[in-house]
């Protein structure tokens, strides 16, 4: 996903967002100092338009200025309570020979299909997301934990989440459930 961004002045937030603009800040990992930009809040919310609830985390941006084009993710995100309209973004601008931390979305297949669940429980999750650290070319955009076979009374753990090669959890305790059947 690419965005236009524009450098600005700290001074400059209210007047931004009174134009269309949102403000934001890129971080760098070491070499480069943060920088102040903002970005048109039609394209932003064109490309967040197209992220599954939860992406947001793992997606990686491609930002093109008039001197460069990096790569970055978001960091943080800030929204206006009234409106929930975003009002401010961090991104850290991405090194591709430097491990990156992450939340990855976890998601189910075999809900509908899931014994527990016929057998008249109720799906809960508990945890949505798996703190990574990874180079950013093997971040995964999510992590699928199937549940078909799930009764209830049983739960799924963090420990049961395969991960890929290069990728290890930062999550502080991996016995944590992430799922479970519970009786209605």
């Amino acid at each position: 996903m690419q965005l236009s961004i524009y450098k600005r002045e700290k001074k400059q937030i209210t007047k931004l967002r009174h134009l269309g603009n949102v403000p934001a800040v890129v971080y760098a990992q070491d070499q480069k100092k943060n920088e102040n930009i903002y970005l048109k809040k039609a394209e932003l919310k064109k490309q967040l338009a197209t992220l599954k609830p939860g992406d947001l985390s793992t997606s990686i941006f491609t930002l093109k200025s008039e001197k460069e084009t990096f790569k970055a993710i978001v960091k943080e995100i800030q929204y206006f309570v009234t409106t929930y309209e975003v009002s401010h973004l961090d991104f850290m601008r991405l090194d591709e020979k430097k491990v990156i931390t992450a939340k990855v979305p976890i998601r189910f297949t075999g809900v509908a299909e899931c014994k527990g669940i016929k057998q008249g429980g109720n799906f809960r999750q508990i945890i949505r997301a798996m703190k990574v650290k990874c180079l950013p070319k093997d971040l995964p955009k999510g992590f699928v934990v199937h549940v078909a076979d799930m009764e209830i009374g049983d739960t799924k753990r963090l420990s049961e989440i395969k991960l890929p090669k290069d990728v290890i959890s930062v999550s502080r305790k991996l016995n944590e459930v992430i799922v479970t059947i519970t009786k209605r």
